[in-house]
């Protein structure tokens, strides 16, 4: 099926489904306590600020967990997945979607990251890195790159191993040195980091890159929360990052 027929078939279907709902009937800010009792099964508790009204009428979008979902306003229904505008032709999840994970990364302790910064900044992005991926090594040569173009690379450690193997503790090494930046280097160069432990936010940012939706390394996140998978070359990544 091409990607135009698919795009009208599945918002054709969401038009159905969406459209066939009656209005809430609520006032504005005021959230059905059913929409909010399925949001509390759902874990976590979300609170007021992570339920609003959805785009489509008789749903309100609940955001937990780092996903975004669709519950009727009488608490019955509960839809996962794709809402799209077929009007200006937009999917209206990912929009969320960029909006919760813009917030996660602005939640972000600064000093938990290993920052390659240019002298000024036009574009910053979050590089969800494993120490001993191999394309995490290619993207790391070309960090200077970026960085004389204006891009300030942030990295967040996201290993691919478990807590207790060696490519794990190499990762602690590497946020445990003195020199963490040197040490980053090191470790995508392939050479020997030495041994170090310390309070470190490996585990915290691994846990934090899953909400977010990372499955692999490297995952790059930019400041309006726009995912970009796996190893993009450099210019290509400074043209995107242009585009916006």
């Amino acid at each position: 099926m091409k990607v135009d027929t698919w795009f009208v078939a599945v918002a054709a279907t969401a038009a159905l489904v969406f459209g066939a709902m009656p209005p809430t009937g609520a006032k504005a800010g005021e959230i059905p306590e059913a929409v909010r009792d399925v949001a509390r099964d759902m874990g976590g508790g979300p609170g007021p600020e992570a339920i609003r009204p959805a785009p489509a009428p008789g749903f309100y979008e609940v955001r937990a967990d780092g996903d975004v979902l669709y519950v009727s306003a009488d608490g019955r229904f509960l839809f996962h997945g794709n809402l799209y505008d077929v009007a200006k032709r937009r999917n209206l999840t990912e929009d969320a979607r960029r909006e919760v994970r813009r917030d996660v990364l602005r939640g972000m302790d600064e000093d938990s990251l290993i920052v390659f910064a240019p002298a000024a900044a036009k574009h910053r992005i979050t590089v969800f890195t494993d120490v001993d991926c191999p394309y995490c090594a290619k993207f790391h040569l070309e960090v200077p790159a970026l960085n004389a173009l204006g891009v300030e690379v942030r990295y967040a450690a996201w290993p691919r191993t478990a807590p207790g193997t060696a490519s794990y503790a190499r990762s602690v090494s590497v946020w445990c040195a003195r020199d963490r930046r040197r040490a980053m280097t090191d470790a995508k160069a392939g050479r020997a980091v030495a041994d170090a432990v310390c309070e470190n936010p490996v585990q915290a940012h691994f846990e934090l890159g899953r909400r977010l939706g990372v499955s692999g390394t490297p995952t790059l996140v930019t400041d309006d929360g726009t995912v970009i998978g796996g190893y993009v070359p450099y210019r290509e990544l400074v043209r995107r990052l242009e585009r916006g």
